[in-house]
């Protein structure tokens, strides 16, 4: 038997870029008065080109550049797009906030409208991304289509399993189309799939037997989806990562264990269950990985009314949780589209699959045209919803 898909628009989630600070520069003291003969006069530092706050010496020098018509250092879509900059007509007001993500110090800046990803690359700082409407920029420079998978493992670290030594409990696949749409994908764990050493097994036993990196390259290989990279996560780390986040907010479809119908703000816990649960749910793990999207556009929700600083926090939080191969650059640009997509380009769906059973009776979940499509539909990074 086949079980229906379900659809709901979810925010991208993923999982990246940066907080504001604001302020401006002081202004000198005023000079000494003149004798008495001499008319009273007075004079001040001129003002600045560009005023900047809670900012480095190293990216103030940055930001006068950019904001001063000079040649900035860049990378990935920002280099195009900002050989079209022109200088603002006001005086830039640049405030930002630096982090780290996997190894990489990064900072997001901003100026009115304007918000600049950058990442220090072999102590430089680089313009990888943003959008630049005082500059006269037109258009957002975050790059293409991509996917990114992101991976909840089943390991028991307080028994002392390694995270990205046991089977992935959650697979969840992000992608954006480059042109304001995405979506989040569910996937369904029992999926009967060849391995990657050969034989057939459930979709999320690759990571226990060969790595987070097989597991994804499994996941590209089965979908047809150019998966850019991962983030993986286990339970202990889940958890704390959104207590220190402050909670997130759920819109549960129906009960799931403590978090009722409707939306909930939940702490690291109730979150946690509300992902992993699925023997009380009618569907299953279906419901279970649709539950697991909702999750992720809870992240991406409470990143998206924090502004830029929101963002920030949930990339640099994530860092200390999370195992991953994306690069800084690779997370920004991707996090930052939470920033410009559409909600009525975003679609949430877990692919319908067919029941049945493994030579050994194993429950597992056959692939079938109707899941096949779906993986078709993500293609162009935008899901139906």
């Amino acid at each position: 038997m086949t079980l229906s898909s379900r659809t709901a628009a979810a925010v991208l989630a993923p999982v990246m870029t940066l907080a504001l600070l604001t302020g401006c520069s002081k202004p000198a003291e005023p000079a000494p008065s003149p004798a008495p003969s001499t008319p009273a006069s007075s004079s001040a530092a001129p003002k600045p080109a560009v005023e900047t706050s809670g900012l480095s010496k190293q990216l103030t020098a940055f930001a006068t550049k950019l904001y001063t018509g000079k040649t900035v250092p860049t990378s990935g879509p920002a280099t195009a797009a900002l050989k079209k900059a022109e200088k603002p007509k006001d005086t830039p007001k640049v405030t930002g906030t630096a982090g780290t993500w996997n190894k990489e110090d990064f900072a997001v800046l901003t100026s009115g409208k304007d918000v600049t990803l950058v990442v220090k690359k072999k102590g430089e700082w680089m313009a990888v991304g943003g959008w630049w409407p005082s500059l006269g920029i037109k258009d957002a420079a975050l790059g293409g289509k991509r996917h990114v998978l992101i991976m909840g493992s089943d390991a028991r670290e307080r028994q002392g399993q390694k995270v990205a030594g046991q089977r992935a409990d959650g697979l969840q696949v992000i992608g954006v189309d480059g042109e304001g749409g995405g979506g989040v994908m569910g996937i369904p764990r029992d999926l009967w799939v060849t391995q990657p050493g050969g034989g057939k097994a459930k979709i999320n036993n690759a990571m226990a037997t060969h790595g987070p990196e097989a597991e994804a390259k499994l996941v590209a290989n089965v979908t047809d989806l150019d998966i850019e990279g991962y983030v993986l996560t286990g339970f202990t780390g889940f958890q704390k990562m959104i207590d220190e986040l402050g909670g997130i907010t759920v819109d549960a479809p129906m009960k799931v264990r403590d978090v009722p119908k409707g939306k909930h703000h939940v702490d690291g816990y109730d979150a946690f269950w509300f992902s992993r649960e699925r023997k009380t749910l009618p569907n299953g793990d279906f419901d279970r990985s649709f539950n697991q999207g909702l999750t992720l556009a809870g992240i991406a929700g409470a990143t998206i009314a924090d502004g830029p600083q929101g963002l920030a926090t949930v990339l640099d939080t994530a860092n200390k949780y999370v195992q991953t191969d994306l690069t800084a650059e690779q997370a920004l640009t991707l996090g930052a589209w939470a920033y410009q997509v559409d909600l009525k380009k975003m679609g949430h769906q877990v692919p319908e699959a067919a029941y049945g059973w493994s030579a050994d009776r194993q429950s597992i979940l056959r692939i079938t045209d109707a899941t096949e499509s779906v993986f078709k539909d993500f293609k162009d990074g935008n899901l139906s919803r």
